[in-house]
This record gives C-alpha cells, structure tokens and sequence, in this order.
C-alpha cells in the first residue's frame, strides 16, 4: 500500500501538513494524484465517481511516498487503505422479543372484525324494525323496537371505543418497537465500535465509541465519518511508522447529476465528515494555520462609490468577510458599524461571499432597512454581476432554472435537489467570447447561496465554471465573479437609482 514518488525533481519535502480545509496541493501529491488515476485508468473499474484521499508519507528507511484510500465508496483493491467503515467487524443477528407487537395486531384485528360483523347485523336489524314500522304494531312491539335500537346505538359505540383502544395500544406498541430497536441499534454499534482502538502521534489513545459518541444516533452521519479516507491513512501511517507529510483530497469519476466535480481536481476535506477524527489523529502532528484566518485587511478602509442621508454602499474586494466569520479577522460589517455608530437598525441588506467583490449595501436606520430588506425579499432590487468563464457558452442569453440546497456533509457547498432545493433563478448573457475566457453578465433573480458560482459550473446550468472557482472548477488567484450594480426605488424621495462598482477584470 505503500507508492513510492520521484522526488530528484523536488526540491524539498513539505515542512508542515496543509491545513486540510483549504489548502494549495504540493508537487507531490500532484505527482501521487497522477499515479492513482494511471492505476484506477489500468484497472478500468465501473464504481461510481468519489473522492480519494492522499497522504504523502516518509518510510523508516527516509523513502518518500504515498498511500491512497477511497472516501465513501469502498473499492476492494489493495492498492488503496480500508477504511474504518470496511475493517469494522460485522454486525450480529439480533435477536428482539416481539411478542407484544404481534399480540397489539391480533388483538386490533379482532377489535375491528368484531365492529365490522355487528354493523352489518344491526343494519339487518335497523330494515327490519324500519319495516315493521311501516305495518300496524302495538304500542308494545313499539316500545321493543325502540329499545333494541338504544341497545344497538349503545353497543355500536362501545364496539367503536374497543376498536380505538386496539388502534392506540397497537400505536404503542410499535412505539415500543422502534424505541428497543434504536436501542439495540445503538449498543450495536457500541460494540462494534468498541472494538477499533485508535493511537494518535501524541500518544493518546481513544476508540471509536469514545470519539463518535455525539453521532451513535445519527446512522447516517455515522456511517459518512467512518467511510471517510485521510483518518484511515492517519491510522495506517501510525500503525506502519510512517512519517505523515502532507495530504490532500481529489474526485476520480463520472459526477452526480446533483454535484459539481471535476476528474483529477483537488479539493478541501468535507469538514462534516472529517473533523470529529481529524481532530484527534492530527494531535501531535504540524499542520498548517488556516488561512482564512489570517487578517489581510488589517487597517482597511472602504471604497465608497454612493451615499446619502439613509444608505451607504461600498465596493468589497474580494477575499473580505462580508459579515463576522469564526476568525476574529476584519469585515465589512463591523468595519462599517464602526464609522457610522450613530446608526440605527442592523444595517447590513445582503451578503457577497468573501470570494466575490463588488457592490454591498447598507441602511442608516431601521426604517430604510426594513424597506429595502423588503424589496430584497420581493426581487424589486434588479442584480447585475460580472463573471469571467472557463468555457465558450451554448446559448449567448437565457435563463438557469433549478432547485438548490446546501450539501449537509460538505459544507459550504451547494447541490441540484429536487426533493429539498429552494427554487434558484438567474438570467444571463454573454458580453464576450475570447479563446481564454467568457464574460458574462448574470442577472440573479432569486438569492440562493453560491447561486451564480452553481448555476455557472453545472451542466443543466451553463456548464462553465467562474475563472477561480475552488468549490465547482478549479482554484486560481480570485474568483472572478463581481457584483457591479444594484438598481432600485430609493426609499425616500421615489427615484429609480442605480448604484455601481466598476469591474476591476
């Protein structure tokens, strides 16, 4: 499982491990990338697209190389590390009482035959005394009639009453059920779990029960974090003393209609599936500080291209927090609520990701924000931003129409869904086609998260990702996507304004 790289042509290893959520691959895992899809490529295998995880490892004899492993789709190939998901031992036959639940049906059964038989015998009864009705009876027969029919409305009800008691003791019955099942669904798991002692470089020791506790109940996630590559080849370095000296992640493979990847690309470590793991194998190891967390805009003043009475707008350069993030580092938000302290209301009207520059809006009062706020939500504000493309484009204007949501296993990307998405619309139109790029003027009607960037990279959209785009194409120095204008109603004197940032691409 150990691959041997060529490293004559690389001047030195790397000193610390990227830091796994946002990283720029070295050399050598491009070099190790290239030799699993020479490997995949020889094998001619038909498992569906995934990604798979690298590290780049030292022997203890100094020979530099690396082990491969798949995340999320298990390949029977010893050229890749198991994961975890595959080396736990199988789970075993359960045996559950269910006595109860089987006894609750019987008995439901029972109840509703019994009401169903006597409806029909007290119909029959109700013709026959709404016949005798109709003839000459004694006050009597009369009085018979009607008692019988009492009897019959009394019983009806009664037999009713028993049905719905069967109804709600089989309900509990399966309530029960469910609850012992979960139950021994989780011991199950414990114990499994239990069984996979992991060491980290530190020393420490923790199994998998103790470290995936918070997810025993969520099958789903659970499974996801044990399928998942780099805390796999995290144990199989430990195990084998292998030195780990950087890693990284790339998609191998035919796409899902749902998601936007690219064969060969790398890309971030799903934070959701890795973290829990990651967070205990890397103690002990050097990784790199995140560098989103590093404050660039130390000091920053903002460019203002308008401002009134009641609004202020600015041109963000790309690469600048919107809004506070996790990092304590600089934002437009705070960074505008500092020079305008006399304002009133929250002040900030809408988002650009920190990749995408260009025109941000804020109000001075509540009052105006609630207006513009408003306008947002009802698409009165008309959107433009300008895109540099990949791709030559199809159709020199139209308009994308699918639905989207974020992917809860890999955030912060988004995915085509039809099930859950919210609808996602955007207009466009192509202002120049070169053999380097195409520009683009997108003109978003709804406001989904990465709309643009998505609707840009997909198939069933564009099919041209945005010249950067680390998430849907492939990484570069900025995206090239920037809001330039914002045209509405202003929300005291009545004009039609248009507020502008000029595109610096």
């Amino acid at each position: 499982m150990f691959h041997s790289l060529h490293t004559s042509d690389i001047k030195a290893a790397p000193s610390k491990l990227c830091y796994p959520y946002h990283y720029c691959p070295h050399p050598l895992l491009v070099q190790a990338r290239d030799k699993v899809l020479s490997h995949l490529k020889a094998k001619d295998t038909h498992a569906p697209g995934h990604l798979i995880a690298l590290m780049i490892v030292r022997d203890r004899k100094g020979h530099i190389g690396f082990i491969a492993a798949n995340d999320q789709i298990p390949l029977h190939d010893a050229y890749f590390v198991e994961s975890f998901f595959q080396r736990l031992p199988a789970p075993e036959a359960q045996d559950m009482q269910i006595d109860y639940l089987e006894a609750a049906t019987v008995e439901r059964i029972h109840a509703l035959e019994e009401l169903e038989t006597f409806k029909v015998e007290a119909h029959a009864r109700k013709v026959a005394r709404h016949q005798s009705r109709t003839e000459t009876i004694t006050t009597a027969e009369s009085q018979r009639l009607a008692r019988e029919s009492q009897q019959d409305s009394r019983r009806l009800s009664a037999l009713k009453a028993l049905y719905q008691r069967a109804l709600d003791q089989e309900a509990r019955a399966h309530s029960r059920f469910q609850t012992e099942m979960a139950q021994a669904e989780r011991l199950q798991w414990q114990r499994r779990l239990r069984t996979f002692e992991l060491t980290n470089t530190a020393g420490k020791k923790q199994t998998l029960d103790q470290l995936l506790k918070s997810s025993i109940d969520n099958e789903g996630q659970l499974k996801a974090i044990l399928r998942t590559g780099l805390p796999a080849l995290l144990h199989f370095a430990q195990m084998h003393r292998l030195k780990p000296l950087d890693w990284g992640t790339f998609w191998w493979g035919e796409c899902s209609t749902e998601e936007i990847r690219i064969e060969g690309e790398f890309y971030a470590f799903p934070k959701e599936r890795h973290q829990t793991l990651l967070n205990f194998m890397s103690q002990g190891l050097q990784v790199q500080d995140n560098p989103l967390a590093v404050d660039h805009f130390v000091g920053w003043k903002p460019s203002i291209v308008y401002e009134d009475d009641v609004m202020v707008a600015i041109d963000k350069p790309a690469g600048l927090l919107s809004v506070p993030g996790k990092a304590p580092i600089t934002n437009v938000y705070e960074t505008i609520q500092a020079m305008y302290p006399n304002a009133t209301g929250p002040m900030l009207l809408h988002r650009l990701d920190m990749s995408t520059s260009g025109v941000l809006l804020f109000a001075k009062n509540k009052d105006v924000h609630k207006i513009l706020q408003q306008a947002f939500v009802q698409q009165q504000i008309q959107k433009c931003y300008i895109a540099l493309l990949e791709n030559p484009v199809e159709k020199f204007e139209g308009t994308v129409d699918f639905p989207m949501c974020l992917n809860p296993y890999d955030r912060p990307r988004q995915k085509l869904d039809r099930a859950y998405g919210r609808q996602a619309i955007t207009d466009y139109k192509v202002l120049e086609s070169t053999p380097d790029y195409t520009r683009v003027a997108f003109f978003p009607i709804t406001g989904r998260s990465h709309q643009l960037r998505v609707h840009a990279a997909h198939k069933l959209g564009l099919g041209s990702p945005i010249i950067g785009d680390e998430l849907y194409g492939h990484a570069g120095p900025r995206l090239y996507l920037h809001a330039q204008s914002l045209t509405f109603t202003h929300p005291i004197t009545g004009n039609k304004i248009t507020i502008s940032a000029p595109c610096p691409f």
